[in-house]
């Protein structure tokens, strides 16, 4: 199965692009590439879930803790450009009143 997480920097935040589903066998490596991604980083991060078509309840985990960890250091944790799939996840799981979620990557960074 494919999986890819890459980043690019803008001066408000990280943005993560996770390529591929987050499922139970593909979350410990996302999660690996995300922490090595944000070492010795202090900044908001903005994940960009456009890729990404299922979430399984250790994905969600994954950005649950990410979120806490930036909550307690004062920074953002944002999710942008679901598809209908995860957004319907997001939902149910209760995500979307945890994290603030934008339809488009622009609308993510003009929030911060």
């Amino acid at each position: 199965m494919h999986m890819e997480v890459t980043s690019k920097s803008s001066d408000k935040a990280i943005i993560i692009y996770v390529d591929g589903d987050l499922t139970t066998n593909s979350s410990p490596e996302v999660e690996a590439e995300i922490k090595d991604i944000l070492e010795g980083a202090a900044t908001n991060v903005i994940i960009n879930v456009e890729r990404v078509n299922f979430i399984a309840s250790t994905g969600l985990r994954i950005i649950l803790a990410l979120g806490k960890r930036l909550s307690g250091d004062d920074l953002k944790l944002i999710v942008c450009s679901m598809n209908a799939s995860t957004k319907s996840v997001f939902e149910m799981s209760g995500f979307t009143k945890l994290f603030p979620a934008f339809e488009t990557e622009e609308e993510a960074l003009e929030s911060l």
